[in-house]
């Protein structure tokens, strides 16, 4: 099996199955209860927060545990605008997303807008798939309650610069809460610099780094205010309130542990394979990659090539794909099961049968370049098969 969908999921390992039931055995309590199994997840939960914080060069009070991105992302931006609501008067805030969001942001301010609790704006992007940083920026006002952008788009790779568009942001209205959808950059980068970057909140998902699918995390700058989405309960200082998922958590601070300082390395061996399989697909007659002209690590994730074929559909290319044992993508597994164009595609300026025919291959640290070769010979035969038909 050749496995280049990690932008999706990173697949649990054995050894990481296994050392999560191992500390499990000895902290599976409830970290709300005061006896001794208690206590014990209790110390394993905030182990496991700290972890996550190093990373982002945060202290642990600055890290919420959700159920992953989706609902920190949701977290987020319900909880800006809410607040904002209550302060602002009769006339709803306004919130700024841009163009290439994931769903659970575009789809989120969609929704608070049509139920009147924001007015929303939608900032376009660039053609390589990156912030269009003066269009967003002219955007915002004395009313502007948040701004969120994607750190890496997890369809085509680009990164922006929300570093230096957070201090932009903050020149024109400090008082501007700024969210960052970080989910593609863990463990691909150094974030020790998110802590003191100005940005106020960013979504993380454990499943994307080799933890268990179902927990993810929202950084929270101390002092930023945010309405929760439910009631009941003191856990996680009251932003999100339940009984914490312990296999969840202790998986993702096991992980955290296991990348710390290694994403240099990681994003080297990623590097060489991502740079061959573009020459590879560049190749092919009629091919186009979607992505800045510049592949650095300022503009593009290391792992990531989102492409087309003219005259050939991306249905064909990923079953033919998988029926080679290769699994790849068309874009976000989250929206992957409805047949429609890429928003991102779209908002990049790509025609409907361009959004709708793309593929993305994403590779993990696990990945070779035996494996590239692999891809390119199954890609040029069934390029062949379709054309030859």
């Amino acid at each position: 099996m050749i496995y280049v969908d990690v932008n999706a999921t990173y697949p649990v390992t054995p050894k990481h199955y296994m050392a999560v039931a191992a500390l499990l055995q000895q902290v599976d309590g409830n970290p709300s209860s005061i006896h001794a199994p208690g206590r014990n997840a209790k110390v394993a939960l905030e182990h496991a927060r700290g972890s996550l914080a190093q990373l982002l060069g945060a202290r642990s009070l600055e890290v919420v545990f959700t159920s992953g991105a989706t609902e920190a992302n949701n977290l987020a931006l319900q909880g800006l605008v809410g607040r904002a609501a209550l302060s602002q008067g009769e006339r709803p805030p306004l919130l700024i997303v841009t163009a290439a969001e994931h769903s659970s942001v575009i789809e989120t301010a969609q929704t608070l807008r049509e139920r009147g609790l924001c007015r929303l704006e939608i900032a376009p992007v660039l053609a390589s798939g990156e912030v269009d940083g003066d269009a967003l920026l002219a955007l915002i006002g004395a009313d502007t309650a948040g701004v969120a952008m994607m750190h890496a788009n997890n369809e085509t790779g680009a990164v922006s610069d929300v570093r230096g568009l957070t201090q932009r942001i903050k020149a024109i209205n400090p008082a501007v809460h700024v969210h960052v959808d970080a989910v593609q950059m863990l463990g691909k980068a150094d974030l020790t610099w998110y802590a003191t970057s100005g940005i106020d909140s960013a979504a993380f998902s454990a499943h994307k780094i080799g933890a268990y699918k179902g927990i993810g995390a929202l950084f929270l700058k101390a002092g930023a205010k945010l309405l929760p989405l439910s009631i009941g309960g003191g856990q996680e200082r009251g932003r999100r309130p339940g009984t914490e998922n312990m296999p969840g958590i202790v998986s993702f601070g096991l992980r955290c542990q296991e990348i710390h300082g290694r994403h240099g390395e990681v994003c080297t061996a990623m590097r060489l394979l991502r740079d061959a399989w573009r020459l590879a697909v560049e190749a092919v007659p009629g091919a186009v990659v979607h992505a800045p002209s510049v592949f650095t690590d300022d503009h593009s994730l290391p792992n990531t090539v989102n492409f087309h074929i003219e005259g050939v559909s991306g249905d064909d290319l990923l079953l033919n794909f998988d029926l080679a044992g290769i699994h790849a993508s068309s874009g976000s597994a989250c929206s992957s099961s409805v047949a429609r164009p890429s928003h991102v595609l779209l908002a990049m300026g790509h025609s409907d049968w361009v959004a709708l025919n793309s593929v993305r291959v994403s590779f993990g640290p696990d990945s070779t370049l035996a494996d590239v070769a692999r891809m390119a010979e199954v890609l040029r035969e069934v390029v062949a098969r379709v054309r030859r038909a």
